[in-house]
């Protein structure tokens, strides 16, 4: 935890460094955030019609049960049995993980530390380090315990070796899916374009 409060503050400083607009970017980037949630409907409305406009389908939900049962029918639909999902906080918020499993169809989280936690059946500790409060002991322990079926009988304890072997099952599971469900860190109205930033690369196939 000591090395991780000195290691954030230091590389997003040095990110930083070489913006030298990132001022200007960040203002310009909050009055665009604001702008949009002072007219959301309109955007939302916008970027529906232009999905469609492409042949694409928005669903709207009322509440959390009613966009947990939309996923799933969208996932029946497919006959999916097996969904591989990027990180979504509204996926947390709405219980959907449980929801699937309670219908039959297996969730597999592909952000790394959503997976470990997803495999101990706990849940996020913080919003952007899911399983900050384990050690290297605790994910050898439930890499051990969940990996044998994927050729992985010794037990890794060494950060890069327990890295490779999440990399090589989560590609099995990748492979293997029937779907794949990830959230969106923004949508472009104007070109029904949905956006999606991560720094492990489980958006795309590893």
């Amino acid at each position: 935890l000591k090395n991780l409060k000195a290691g954030f503050p230091g590389k997003r400083a040095a990110a930083i460094a070489k913006l030298p607009e990132f001022d200007q970017l960040r203002a310009a980037g909050r009055d665009l955030k604001n702008h949009v949630l002072e007219h959301l409907d309109f955007y939302l409305e916008r970027f529906e019609a232009k999905v469609i406009e492409q042949g694409g389908q928005v669903h709207w939900a009322r509440d959390a049960a009613e966009a947990r049962q939309i996923v799933l029918d969208i996932c029946r639909s497919v006959a999916a049995r097996r969904v591989t999902k990027g990180k979504s906080i509204i996926s947390e918020e709405i219980g959907l993980n449980e929801f699937l499993e309670a219908h039959g169809i297996q969730p597999v989280e592909t952000d790394l530390g959503e997976y470990i936690i997803q495999l101990r059946h706990e849940h996020p500790s913080h919003i952007i380090a899911p399983a900050i409060h384990l050690n290297r002991d605790q994910v050898a322990d439930a890499f051990h315990a969940h990996h044998g079926p994927y050729g992985f009988t010794e037990r890794n304890e060494e950060p890069r070796a327990l890295m490779n072997e999440a990399r090589q099952v989560l590609r099995q599971q990748f492979l293997s899916a029937d779907g794949g469900i990830t959230g969106a860190n923004f949508g472009i109205a104007e070109t029904a374009t949905t956006v999606i930033v991560t720094n492990e690369g489980n958006g795309v196939l590893p």
